[in-house]
């Protein structure tokens, strides 16, 4: 098949955003052509509620006429949504980014889905919201109870679909706790790494240690343009909320 033959792919992305990451990740897994259009999504263009009604990122056209405007859209192009779902819709076209057994498919799978029950609402509370001591103590215990589910199949090298859905997150989580970036108090950041350092979480730094060297997900995000994003970010909040309470020290 020639390359002019094959579907266009058009990714709608961000490169901060975590959700836009995992489509990024698979469509470099898939080895496919395909172009980046990046939104900048705190003044989005006007045109953009044509690709997502909902106004967020990620967003996929797929089939758009070679050489069409990617912010007009011809009538009838298939454009998709939601980054689990563009994920899934990549692993439908290109099934080797997937786990080839299926029970081990199935089980990472379930990993992905502990981690949003587990893990995902916790995290988010704390470094989006601040959060309190219990939230931080919430977060610790969801990291032990999935870290303590964590199959060793998935642990290798080896890398599918949930892999790619869990990277952006399990990695951003380390990395920003590490430098200390979010709207909690100053400090949290090493005290949650110190929190899961214990034997019970080693499952856990085992997959985020797989995540982090992974070739696809370094050479798909840039870290520490990330962490300096998300610091201007976070700035505002660490000045405003905890101003006197620093010692001067803010997000840098």
């Amino acid at each position: 098949m020639s390359t002019s033959s094959k579907p266009r792919i058009v990714l709608y992305s961000c490169d901060a955003c975590p959700w836009a990451h995992r489509t990024r990740i698979a469509l470099k897994a898939a080895g496919t052509e395909h172009e980046i259009f990046e939104i900048h999504l705190p003044v989005k263009p006007e045109w953009y509620p044509k690709i997502n009604p909902a106004g967020k990122v990620p967003a996929l056209s797929y089939g758009t006429p070679a050489g069409s405007d990617v912010s007009d859209p011809p009538a009838g192009t298939f454009i998709l949504a939601e980054s689990a779902l563009i994920v899934q819709f990549v692993a439908s076209l290109f099934p080797l980014i997937d786990y080839q057994d299926l029970v081990v498919r199935a089980k990472a799978s379930f990993v992905q889905l502990q981690f949003d029950n587990l893990v995902a609402p916790h995290w988010a509370k704390l470094q989006w919201k601040g959060g309190q001591a219990e939230d931080l103590d919430a977060l610790v215990q969801g990291l032990k109870t999935w870290s303590l589910s964590l199959p060793e199949e998935i642990l290798g090298t080896e890398c599918g679909v949930a892999d790619i859905l869990l990277a952006p997150f399990v990695t951003r989580l380390f990395i920003m706790s590490e430098a200390d970036v979010g709207a909690w108090a100053p400090g949290t950041g090493p005290k949650l790494i110190s929190a899961i350092s214990g034997p019970e979480y080693a499952n856990l730094h085992r997959f985020a240690k797989k995540l982090r060297n992974w070739n696809l997900v370094k050479e798909t995000i840039d870290q520490e343009a990330l962490v300096q994003r998300l610091s201007e970010l976070f700035r505002k909040t660490w000045e405003e909320k905890y101003a006197g309470k620093t010692d001067g020290k803010v997000v840098s």
